[in-house]
């Protein structure tokens, strides 16, 4: 348990509870690993759990009627996954499976539900990370219908460098989620043909390098002007 508790007072997440709301969190919550590629659930399961990740990256994705996999979101540390299902009792809107090895809190909604009635600042706390992930759905579908594709990829990749990348050993800052052109279509509501096409003149330019579907921004500018214009 204080091990449990040690984990969730280190995510930004948690960062206004106190002591005996943590308490709580950790006597409700079961500790739950994923193996890469391993599924968390798939869409149309039934769902009652949410989830919180500790460690780790999850991918969010739906699979259409001819079996193609189209990518919804990436989630990391701090996030909550999984709410909707719970909250309305229904089933999974999506599926979810671990990019990379992961650390997970499970708790049954049959238990949080008694929870966040007892302790309001739970409830608020949850209800923020319910707006986070509105914020940003609505700025997403906002960018795909005013924004050009180069604006839209750049803002992504832009996005995945802020959380996940480390330095280049020539400079630069290199994803560390490996990003495949077609999901990055999915994540701009672009085709991959497109998204090729963006690829390769910044290549070209020297503003990304690609290597072994790894991405490193070399020119962080170029991309934030983009953006702007």
């Amino acid at each position: 348990m204080e091990d449990r508790k040690r984990l969730l007072s280190k995510l930004d997440l948690f960062a206004g509870l106190g002591d005996r709301e943590l308490d709580e969190i950790v006597l409700i919550s079961r500790r739950r690993r994923l193996h890469a590629g391993e599924m968390l659930f798939h869409k149309g399961d039934e769902g009652g759990e949410v989830y919180v990740i500790v460690t780790g990256r999850v991918k969010a994705y739906s699979t259409g009627p001819e079996g193609d996999d189209v990518v919804f979101r990436y989630m990391g540390a701090g996030e909550v996954l999984g709410e909707l299902g719970a909250f309305a009792q229904g089933m999974r809107t999506a599926s979810n499976v671990a990019v990379e090895d992961c650390d997970l809190l499970m708790i049954q909604r049959r238990e949080l539900i008694p929870l966040l009635r007892r302790f309001p600042d739970i409830a608020i706390w949850l209800l923020g990370a319910l707006a986070a992930r509105m914020i940003k759905l609505s700025e997403s579908l906002e960018d795909n219908n005013f924004r050009p594709v180069n604006a839209r990829l750049a803002k992504c990749l832009l996005g995945f460098a802020d959380r996940w990348s480390e330095p280049g050993r020539n400079g630069g800052s290199v994803i560390t989620v490996r990003l495949p052109q077609g999901e990055l279509g999915d994540l701009v509501g672009a085709t991959r043909e497109s998204v090729n096409k963006a690829v390769r003149a910044w290549t070209s330019e020297g503003i990304v390098a690609m290597h072994d579907g790894t991405i490193t921004i070399k020119n962080r500018a170029a991309l934030e002007k983009l953006i702007e214009t």
